[in-house]
């Protein structure tokens, strides 16, 4: 029998063991699913609901439980899932999967059963236990009736040991007239615990002064646990002692990362609670990372004196040892700093300055991971589902999976959309398949079963043939003969003064193969089913001049140039020029990187509406989207013509194959809290540019094509 974490907060030590993501089995190949309780009616839910209180999922930590259909339990009296007893014994709980794949249970009234004795812990769950719950919307309300001493969360009163992830929680709490205790949030407390990829939507109200209470949008208290990828939306009106739009009180080593609030924060009474943008309360030990508070602070109700000493941004009221405060920011509110002890918890933006790419550039070029939002603050990034492969028997050797042509680990996590599969062993036909991946399924386990080879079987060699002679070079092959599949090095050295001119690879058929540079001379290729022929030739080296006219040799930039051509990453402007001075648009450095990343496919073309499919630089811009390189200039433009900074440049290069850098530029002109300062410090770090003279970068210098070639050849000298 376990101990209700109601009865012993702070004191409370669990031995949980953190359950891994469940292996799914929605879309099988040739194995059976696996059994599982599913969920279509009000009436079965009702009855899980009985069953759990009962004992019937007692120690079942295997248990899946999967919602099938959205529920309406409008007329319905709720008794939270697991039960707990006068003397706070928690006799029965969950401990399983709960998976709500996206669907809603709407209507759901609380407020009857709220505040009575025999529940201490109240919610959806009442409390859970090493259980995993995802892909659930509730939607209600709670009207106070019973005071009392309750840890209420719409989705669990009580985690522990648990995980919640991607579940909205949509549920008013309302208390005017009662004097209560405990907490209100998606999750009441957390203990041991992850809350991912969650939102509220809910309004909170508490208009009395209460002597015990956490409020938060996602957790009221938070010991041990994280909270990560989630947002508030809605509106908290306080008096309680901890109130925050994430979480009410960060205690124990808990950290709140990369989430947000935009709801409105008013806060009550004369200024002796903790009440905060992100956190109410924070202590010694806790992290807040990458976080953002884009909401009104409302004073129009509060009677504290300025300067207000429990009142924050960011947090409200922090412990005698400074938490960890990194990359924070909080709207602009007269006599409201990042928190009322320790400056530095954040820093403070306007709200119409929070809603540009400017700032999605700033926060995320520090370590935030957002998307932009053009029609205000950055959103969370598209959440991630775990997909684990089965592969059997379970004796194989060498088992490789690969997903979309990438060799991924097992289990891996994918976000939505339709992928292919390639899986190999020791000895055995090569097996692929295509998965979808979607946010309403409840599991996502592949089970493979591997074919071995005949017994008879076996891949025969087949020559590679090099030139008996070549002029001003030597081509060698390694190895010599090779079985299909095999993968072959040639190494190609020129003599002094002479360069790689021409090097094809032709099959049995006369057919030219794909080469894969590896640098310094080295090629790779897949070797047919069937003999290949290599040859090559060799040419005297060419300098700047001999591709451009307008780059002299002794010219800064002619070595770069020079790089660049020889690598397909420039061909000029025509007419032989490479137009060194012209200056460098949005489409060419876009183009620039794309190529010397190896002009890779992107997964789908841009849907910016002056970027047209047919345009040289297309799929550099859709390549460039996906990898997080721009987001565009707003209103669905890329603006392809407009001049580059060489802020912008620099900031393009950094997202592209940059690294945070443990120190900062010593430019006069380039201010710490910039969009671009981390990447200048990485650019000057590994020798990419030294500014433009005098201590000054001058970032809002127009970039010109040679130089933007020189930092790109730079940054790839130093790669």
């Amino acid at each position: 029998m376990k101990k209700c974490v109601v009865g012993i907060f702070f004191a409370l030590v669990l031995c949980l063991a953190m359950l891994p993501m469940a292996a799914f089995a929605e879309d099988t190949v040739g194995a059976a699913q696996s059994s599982r309780t599913v969920i279509t009616t009000v009436d079965e839910l009702m009855q899980f609901a009985a069953d759990v209180n009962a004992g019937a999922y007692d120690g079942k930590t295997d248990a899946v439980v999967s919602l099938e259909s959205d529920l309406d339990l409008s007329g319905k009296t709720w008794t939270s899932i697991g039960c707990a007893d006068n003397d706070a014994n928690v006799p029965h709980f969950f401990s399983g999967k709960f998976y709500g794949n996206g669907h809603t249970i709407s209507n759901l009234d609380f407020s009857e059963n709220y505040g009575k004795t025999e529940y201490p812990s109240f919610g959806f769950f009442s409390e859970v236990y090493d259980a995993e719950i995802s892909g659930l919307t509730i939607q209600g309300k709670l009207d106070v009736s019973n005071s009392g001493y309750v840890y209420f969360g719409t989705v669990a009163g009580v985690a522990a040991g648990s995980k919640i992830t991607d579940c909205v929680s949509d549920v008013s709490f309302t208390d005017t007239d009662k004097y209560i205790n405990g907490t209100v949030a998606l999750c009441g407390y957390a203990i041991d615990s992850t809350i991912e990829y969650c939102q509220n939507e809910g309004n909170f109200s508490v208009m009395k002064d209460t002597s015990r209470f956490w409020m938060g949008g996602i957790v009221g208290l938070a010991e041990n646990s994280t909270v990560q990828y989630c947002a508030n939306t809605g509106d908290m009106t306080s008096w309680t002692p901890h109130t925050g739009g994430i979480v009410g009180e960060l205690y124990q080593d808990s950290k709140i990362i990369n989430c947000y609030s935009t709801g409105k924060m008013v806060p009550l009474g004369n200024g002796t609670t903790d009440f905060g943008g992100i956190a109410g309360t924070v202590w010694a030990g806790t992290e807040i990372r990458h976080c953002y508070f884009a909401g009104e602070m409302d004073l129009s109700q509060y009677t504290a004196t300025t300067p207000y000493k429990r009142l924050g941004g960011i947090a409200g009221g922090v412990s005698s040892d400074t938490p960890v405060f990194e990359n924070n920011y909080f709207v602009e509110t007269e006599n409201v700093p990042a928190c009322f002890k320790y400056q530095d918890a954040g820093t403070e933006k306007t709200l119409d300055f929070m809603k540009t790419e400017d700032f999605f550039n700033e926060i995320t070029a520090a370590g935030g991971n957002y998307r932009f939002n053009s029609n205000g603050t950055p959103i969370l990034p598209a959440p991630k589902y775990a997909v684990s492969f089965v592969v059997t028997p379970a004796e194989l050797a060498n088992v490789v999976i690969k997903v979309n042509g990438q060799e991924v680990a097992n289990p891996v996590d994918l976000e939505t959309g339709t992928y292919t599969v390639e899986v190999s062993a020791d000895n055995c036909e090569v097996f692929n398949l295509n998965i979808t991946i979607t946010a309403d399924t409840a599991t996502h386990t592949q089970t493979i079963a591997m074919t071995y080879l005949p017994v008879d079987y076996y891949d025969p060699t087949y020559p590679v043939t090099t030139p008996d002679k070549t002029e001003n070079g030597t081509v060698t092959v390694s190895p010599r003969s090779a079985e299909k599949g095999d993968t072959v090095t040639i190494t190609a050295k020129p003599d002094s003064g002479y360069q790689l001119d021409d090097l094809t690879v032709t099959d049995k058929n006369g057919k030219e193969l794909k080469l894969t540079d590896k640098g310094n001379g080295k090629y790779t290729f897949k070797m047919p089913a069937g003999k290949v022929t290599v040859s090559a030739t060799f040419a005297p080296e060419k300098t700047a001049a001999d591709y451009f006219a307008d780059v002299p040799a002794n010219s800064y930039y002619a070595d770069a140039v020079l790089w660049a051509a020889k690598n397909g990453i420039t061909g000029g402007i025509g007419n032989g020029l490479f137009g060194p001075n012209q200056p460098c648009t949005r489409a060419q450095i876009v183009t620039f990187l794309w190529r010397a990343a190896g002009s890779p496919e992107p997964k789908a073309m841009s849907s910016f509406a002056d970027v047209s499919t047919d345009a040289y630089y297309a799929k550099a811009v859709a390549w460039a989207v996906e990898n997080g390189i721009t987001t565009g200039t707003g209103d669905g433009k890329f603006s392809p013509d407009t001049t580059c900074t060489r802020a912008q440049s620099v900031t393009f290069l950094f997202r592209a194959i940059g690294k945070l850098v443990d120190s900062k530029a010593e430019f006069s002109d380039v201010l710490t809290d910039s969009y671009y300062a981390n990447a200048v410090a990485w650019a000057v770090v590994n020798g990419v540019t030294n500014g433009i003279g005098d201590g000054l970068f001058g970032p809002n210098n127009s970039c010109t094509r040679a130089q933007i070639v020189t930092f790109l050849f730079r940054a790839y000298q130093g790669k």
